[in-house]
């Protein structure tokens, strides 16, 4: 679970989910920003599912397993992005 890097308070899973798009710290109100290796982890976790949606298909696989594995990918990152998400205080640069 991530630690907000100002007041040192360890997040819950529901204030992670709740903060998914602002790192904001629902404890001392600073913001956090997200380690550089995790937004290349995020960017990968969304092209797989797309990836696969476009490559199942050469292979006859019918589009409703397609999509439902795709759907899957994308469900099991999003319950696990909360327990492997890193903060700091400053942003870093991406690449």
């Amino acid at each position: 679970m991530p630690i907000c890097k100002h007041c040192n308070t360890k997040w819950t899973y529901k204030d992670s989910l709740k903060n998914m798009l602002r790192y904001k710290c629902p404890y001392c109100g600073e913001k956090n920003y997200i380690r550089k290796f995790r937004v290349r982890d995020i960017l990968m976790m969304i092209l797989t599912p797309a990836i696969v949606i476009f490559i199942l298909p050469i292979f006859d696989t019918p589009f409703i397993g397609t999509i439902a594995i795709g759907l899957s990918l994308i469900a099991i990152y999003l319950l696990t992005y909360p327990i492997n998400l890193e903060l700091t205080k400053e942003e870093e640069p991406y690449f």
